[in-house]
């Protein structure tokens, strides 16, 4: 398995260089954070349907017999502090997308799913599934389906049919991107494949990236609650964003709507199982709550994505969120294992090509 450095803790989260010295000679031992079952998670309006839908919703902590935390923040600072103290988890469960479980899961930080209680997993689409690594098997299962795309404003903007269309100069310092700490990474690499490049050759999408940020005057979207604050003042009104947050903004009467253009990338977020947590029974049948149709559809209900479990009929008001099918021919297919070992390499040039 893949062992991690201390320059993968810096990219992941800007730890420190003094504890992290402490703890690679062993004159700092982690303390156990874990005396409750915690769910670590994005924050915001995301974290708040987190804990409405799969922990108040179905009485999880009355019928496990668990007192639930919380513990909200970046995806990446989360991956940093599991890393650090894998094995000995600050949290119980927490949610991810692709990339940072299968760095997680090389590390060998988190346990697989115990199908005997997650028995809804296997109703959950292949494409919101990620394939065995090493000896786990089954170990992540997205609960919504997510796709990052070109979101635009129907009336000051045209349906765009590429990402190039960014370069429109009526639209001069008014798109936006995201930033690479949030879901940037994602969408760069997405992006990147559409413009002839690969997990190897990055230059393509960081080129065109620096390009919108320095000569179209793009702005930086550091999570998804200011890109919608964007959205609806029309300080942007063009920017790769999510499929769901786009149908929010239309029922909170913002003229916005999504193309699903080549470099399109479908993304999951999924609770992963950390190894060594106190409460590893509670955490399967955490899991396959989250993976439940009926749960999901309080997670659609909220955020406007799809349920990712395949027997759960989005109900005729849920309709048009669906995924247009032909769309999944537009999203980008990536190696997560490749991107992952240049992950340090690609944020330093996104510092000094894109921000710099």
């Amino acid at each position: 398995m893949t062992n991690f450095t201390r320059r993968d803790f810096l990219y992941l989260a800007g730890m420190s260089a003094a504890p992290l010295a402490l703890l690679e000679s062993g004159r700092l031992t982690p303390a156990w954070a874990e005396d409750k079952f915690t769910i670590a998670s994005a924050g915001g309006s995301w974290g708040e349907g987190v804990k409405k839908n799969f922990v108040e919703a179905p009485k999880f902590d009355a019928t496990y017999k668990v007192s639930v935390d919380y513990a909200q923040q970046l995806e990446s600072v989360t991956t940093s502090k599991i890393m650090a103290q894998c094995g000995n988890p600050p949290y119980s469960v927490s949610g991810h997308g692709e990339a940072e479980a299968i760095l997680m899961a090389d590390g060998g930080c988190i346990d697989e799913y115990d199908l005997d209680i997650v028995t809804n997993y296997k109703d959950i689409y292949d494409t919101a599934k990620l394939p065995p690594r090493h000896d786990l098997k089954k170990y992540w299962g997205s609960f919504v389906m997510l796709v990052f795309a070109l979101t635009y404003n129907t009336k000051e903007a045209s349906k765009p049919t590429s990402f190039q269309d960014l370069f429109s100069a009526k639209y001069k310092n008014r798109v936006g991107i995201p930033a690479y700490g949030w879901y940037g990474m994602y969408w760069l690499h997405a992006v990147n494949k559409s413009l002839g490049g690969n997990e190897d050759d990055i230059s393509p999408g960081m080129e065109m990236a620096a390009r919108l940020v320095k000569q179209q005057g793009a702005l930086i979207m550091e999570n998804v609650d200011q890109g919608m604050k964007m959205f609806t003042r029309g300080d942007v009104v063009m920017a790769p964003f999510w499929n769901g947050r786009t149908f929010a903004l239309q029922e909170n009467g913002v003229p916005a709507d999504i193309a699903y253009p080549p470099g399109s990338i479908q993304i999951g977020n999924g609770v992963l199982i950390l190894k060594g947590t106190h409460f590893r029974e509670a955490a399967q049948h955490y899991v396959n709550i989250t993976l439940d149709g009926q749960y999901q559809l309080g997670m659609t209900e909220l955020f406007k994505y799809p349920p990712s479990n395949k027997t759960t009929k989005l109900p005729p008001k849920f309709a048009h969120y669906a995924i247009p099918e032909s769309s999944f021919a537009n999203m980008a297919p990536l190696d997560w294992t490749k991107i992952n070992q240049n992950r340090e390499k690609y944020l330093d040039r996104w510092n000094k090509e894109v921000l710099g």
